[in-house]
């Protein structure tokens, strides 16, 4: 025999000490009135005690989780699919972000991998050009091993920066014939995303896939690190004329790559990723990809369960009737031969059956069975937090919530916990962003120990004021960032309601790779022309001042939130800035700007 929580096993020793204490209590009491009435006393109704110490025992037992035996099940392995683009140039090796933003990025990622279930995981690393490290797997720990040694050098790709090349490379990566979901996320600093930022939106845009992107550094920027191969020294990357090349996270430019994609940006926190990924993972199509056969335990709890339930009403009996010992000898015999034989209720045989349809993926089948179980114990908040959770993975979130909050009326702490966190994840994945904050600070205000709901407070905190905005009490719809829905019933991190208050008319891909709306007219020479026209340095610098008041213009009017033909805008003209740029600064020297 095996027990799944072996630590309630610790309560048993205390039951016959309680006895035994009752009993001389009751004993000492006796002898007292006898010795001050002179009239015989019944003494302590021994029978019934000990029934009531049966049945808290075969409790303590039951809530332990007695198992044996062992039966083979199939379990099928469900899931969506995920892409990392990673940014590995030179510039991923600036320390503006400790200890370095790819170090910082490969701990983001690793963490992230660990919080997925059977979900499957590629990644591509691109610098001048893209590969992919490894495709699609569900063996996630090896996964992770392999971006531990992940460093910013030109050993399996080439120099310079092309998001570009990576996102082209995952795109075609994905497995055509898989029907499950598909999500591609960008990491990096947004140094350079290559000549045609706008139609590696409008890709994205018609690939189906959702699209998130995480920035990498700050900006204000840092100098770049190079390692001497050699001698182990560390430099500065420098320009022709000596000055240092400092990278900058260009948050505009990927905020706006995002939005012209119809994906969320995540902001410049790669500890995110634990948090947002998988909730988002879990809110697309889940297929099965496979399935293990495996050997599992099989629970007796409901035996102990009904034993405690008959000893108690035997020593009920007992207390008030006094049985004569033939009358101990049958109830003994009674108790045991429950005890054998079990009670599972009919509650437990719904609840159980719907534990499996919920684990095969078949949630409405497992929703109506929780439901048959409440009716046959109304009340019972474990069973309508189950229904929540069943509900919650058909994608009815409305109903979902209606049922945890009918568990809000138990006068356990633990289970109001539980189900305003249940609610948190509804309101959340309804794109009611303050009503999941309010429903995760209940939950915490019930149990402030509860870490997993403090941690989901944090998240749909910074999300409805992220750092570049003043703080919480603003309008939740101007924030740019999205998570995603948790897996039901597991309390972990808030879900993505997609994008709440969205404009269909503003999604690219309706015209991929096309002419974006007018929201402003470029400034003279902004437009681009011939890409190998001579510059001089005045020429160079009007034309940037030119683009860069444009786009200030167009940031500030766009807020964090900008439509897809703003953001197109945006991209385009911060493309050009960074071919101006780089004509402006090739004429001095051998090292490309864009060469990190």
């Amino acid at each position: 025999m095996t027990f799944a929580s072996p630590l309630f096993l610790a309560l048993l020793p205390l039951i016959p000490v309680a006895i035994a204490a009752w009993w001389f209590g009751m004993r000492h009491g006796a002898r007292r009135l006898v010795a001050l009435s002179r009239t015989p006393v019944a003494g302590p109704p021994v029978l019934a005690a000990l029934l009531f110490g049966l049945s808290i025992a075969a409790a303590v037992v039951s809530a332990a989780g007695p198992r044996w035996s062992e039966r083979d099940a199939f379990v099928p392995r469900r899931g969506a699919d995920l892409f990392v683009v990673l940014d590995v140039s030179r510039s991923m090796a600036a320390t503006d972000i400790e200890p370095s933003r790819l170090a910082a990025a490969r701990a983001g990622i690793e963490s992230m991998l660990k919080r997925l279930g059977g979900d499957r995981a590629g990644l591509v690393v691109f610098a001048g050009d893209a590969r992919v490290r490894f495709p699609l797997t569900a063996d996630l720990d090896a996964a992770a091993r392999i971006v531990q040694g992940l460093e910013p050098a030109p050993v399996l790709v080439g120099a310079g920066t092309s998001a570009r090349s990576g996102v082209d490379v995952a795109l075609e990566a994905f497995d055509p014939e898989s029907e499950s979901g598909r999500l591609l996320l960008l990491i990096t600093d947004g140094d350079d995303l290559g000549p045609d930022p706008v139609g590696t939106a409008g890709r994205i845009a018609t690939s189906g896939v959702d699209f998130l992107v995480l920035g990498v550094g700050t900006t204000e920027g840092s100098a770049v690190p190079v390692v001497d191969p050699v001698t182990g020294a560390t430099t500065t990357l420098t320009r022709a004329d000596g000055s240092p090349v400092v990278t900058r996270l260009n948050a505009d430019f990927l905020r706006a790559l995002a939005a012209a994609a119809g994906g969320s940006y995540l902001g410049s926190d790669p500890s995110l990723l634990a948090s947002i990924v998988p909730g988002r993972l879990a809110s697309l199509n889940r297929a099965t990809f496979d399935e293990r056969e495996r050997t599992v335990p099989i629970e007796r709890s409901q035996w102990f369960a009904g034993a405690a339930v008959i000893f108690a009403v035997l020593g009920t009996a007992a207390e008030r009737f006094r049985p004569r010992r033939r009358h101990v000898a049958a109830a003994i015999a009674v108790a045991a031969a429950a005890l054998l034989t079990g009670c599972a209720t009919a509650a437990h045989g719904y609840n159980e059956q719907a534990l499996e349809a919920y684990r095969s993926g078949q949630f409405a089948r497992a929703a109506e069975l929780f439901v048959e179980a409440q009716t046959e114990r109304p009340g019972d908040p474990a069973l309508t937090l189950n229904l929540a959770a069943a509900l919650n993975a058909d994608g009815r979130f409305e109903e979902a919530a209606a049922a945890a909050r009918r568990a809000l009326s138990s006068p356990s702490p633990r289970w109001r916990n539980r189900a305003h966190a249940s609610i948190g994840h509804q309101r959340f994945a309804l794109g009611d962003l303050p009503g999941a904050l309010d429903s995760f600070k209940q939950a915490l205000i019930e149990d402030p120990t509860d870490e997993v709901s403090r941690r989901d407070y944090e998240v749909v905190l910074r999300l409805l004021a992220p750092a570049s905005q003043p703080p919480p009490g603003g309008n939740p719809s101007n924030s740019g960032d999205q998570a995603a829905t948790p897996e039901p019933g597991q309390g972990g991190e808030p879900g993505t309601p997609g994008d709440p208050g969205a404009d269909p008319a503003d999604n690219p891909g309706s015209q991929p790779g096309g002419e974006p709306g007018q929201s402003g007219s470029p400034p003279q020479g902004a437009n681009g022309g011939d890409t190998a026209e001579p510059l001089t340095e005045d020429e160079a610098k009007e034309r940037l001042d030119a683009i860069d008041a444009e786009v200030g213009r167009l940031i500030e009017e766009a807020g964090d939130t900008p439509t897809a033909s703003q953001a197109l805008e945006i991209l385009r003209l911060l493309a050009e800035r960074t071919r101006i740029a780089g004509l402006r600064d090739s004429r001095g020297g051998d090292v490309d700007p864009s060469d990190y």
